[in-house]
This record gives structure tokens, C-alpha cells and sequence, in this order.
């Protein structure tokens, strides 16, 4: 079986930098959703006035989350540069 990555759009659909972006924003931000989520739901349903989540569980997340949202500045940054460098020509 051919190793195939896997897309939200169609298996018929063209592959292109817009169709990448759109992928990686996709699963990207529900990612960071998902986590800032869970963090919140931690921090109001705290018992005793001590979070679900531990100190260092919170940290975890927060970094999980800031990773992901400098990962997918980066890719949108790489799609913006060969598009302004195709403009370019």
C-alpha cells in the first residue's frame, strides 16, 4: 500500500500550497482550540480552589500549544514566500 500523508480535501483534489495550508490550519487550530479548552475547563472546575490540571500538565500544554501556533506561522510564512517570488517573475 503506497504511503499516502493525509488531507481534509478530496483524494481527487490537486495538490497545492493553498490545499497544504488549509490542511495544516485545520489541524492546527483545533488543536490549540482543543488544548486552550482543556486548560480552561481545568482552571473553572477547580476543587478546592486546586486546578484539574497539574503546574506542570498546564506548562505542557501551553508549550504543546505555542509550538504548534509558531509551526503554522511558519508554513503560512513559507507559502507567502513562494507565492510573492512566483509574483515576482
Amino acid at each position: 500500500m503506497p504511503d499516502r500523508s493525509f488531507s481534509w480535501h478530496r483524494a481527487d483534489t490537486p495538490t497545492s500550497h493553498q490545499k497544504t495550508l488549509a490542511d495544516y490550519s485545520l489541524d492546527i487550530g483545533g488543536g490549540v482550540s482543543t488544548l486552550l479548552s482543556l486548560i480552561a475547563f481545568s482552571d473553572a472546575e477547580a476543587i478546592d480552589g486546586k486546578p484539574l490540571l497539574s503546574v506542570v500538565d498546564r506548562e505542557v500544554l501551553l508549550r504543546l500549544t505555542i509550538t504548534a501556533c509558531k509551526m503554522l506561522a511558519k508554513v503560512a510564512e513559507d507559502h507567502i514566500d513562494i507565492a510573492n517570488t512566483v509574483e515576482a517573475q
